[in-house]
């Protein structure tokens, strides 16, 4: 998101920058920079005022198309999409298999691919937060665990469904997108899971 007063702190001349045919900056910051060189008294004229807008218009049909709602894991678009996400359906079962911060990872990279920092260092913290509650709990009521594997299943799928239905609702709602491949991340689980087993067995002999 551009910030107004980040501009205002700029020459005319690396504001006119902004308005230029090859400008690489989204329409919002090329409207908001044309308003604040208007406002000092800086002179256009009619041909430099229709080209501003038409170029405004031409960068708003570049953008990502924001209007057609992903349900579940579907991605009738995807040819025509710009970004790639880590699925919905992919952040459920790494969430349920190896630990609810391993989804909310996958959410938080879909957030900064679309530079939403704030809100994925949000979901980052809830993630890690969520499991290190779910350690408390278990050391305080171990017993029980220990007979009910299914509570410790239940407990990470309603953490999941805070990811899909509040998290990615929330921040990633009707966005189109094409699917990421879940190679990597699934790779590195398996490594780190491998190593956690490795070392619980030496440790048992």
């Amino acid at each position: 998101m551009v910030k107004r007063s980040v501009l205002e702190k700029l020459s005319d001349k690396d504001l006119l920058l902004y308005t230029t045919e090859d400008t690489r900056s989204v329409p919002e910051a090329i409207k908001m920079a044309f308003d604040i060189l208007k406002k000092r008294g800086y002179f256009f004229s009619e041909l430099e005022i229709v080209q501003i807008s038409q170029l405004i218009e031409s960068k708003k049909k570049e953008e990502p198309d924001y209007s057609t709602l992903n349900a579940w894991d579907i991605d009738e678009d995807a040819k025509k999409a710009i970004v790639s996400f880590y699925s919905q359906r992919a952040i459920w079962y790494f969430s349920i298999l190896f630990g609810l911060f391993t989804g909310a990872i996958l959410l938080a990279i879909n957030l900064f691919t679309l530079s939403k920092k704030k809100e994925a260092l949000v979901t980052l913290l809830f993630g890690f937060g969520y499991t290190i509650a779910l350690i408390i709990v278990y050391k305080e009521f171990k017993d029980y665990f220990d007979q009910s594997r299914f509570t410790g299943i239940l407990l990470y799928g309603i953490g999941a469904a805070i990811l899909q239905f509040g998290f990615w609702d929330q921040y990633l709602k009707g966005i189109k997108y094409k699917k990421r491949s879940i190679i990597v991340p699934l790779v590195i689980c398996l490594i780190v899971l491998s190593l956690i087993i490795l070392r619980v067995i030496m440790f048992i002999r």
